[in-house]
């Protein structure tokens, strides 16, 4: 499993747009599922983390 943190603002009402990093790093293509947590903050730092579960090779069944 891949994770991805990244902050971003609306680009209109009903849409979010994900990093190039993020789309590359998770290699996402269209029609791929996926899922979203979402959470207002306060602040101006836009940073982007891309993680790999160690564990996931050995819970993927």
């Amino acid at each position: 499993m891949v994770n991805g943190t990244f902050f971003t603002k609306l680009k209109s009402k009903k849409a979010l747009e994900l990093p190039a990093e993020i789309i590359n790093g998770l290699s996402l293509e269209e029609g791929d599922k996926i899922e979203v947590h979402i959470k207002k903050i306060k602040t101006r730092r836009m940073d982007i983390k891309i993680s790999r579960n160690p564990l996931s090779k050995i819970l993927d069944l």
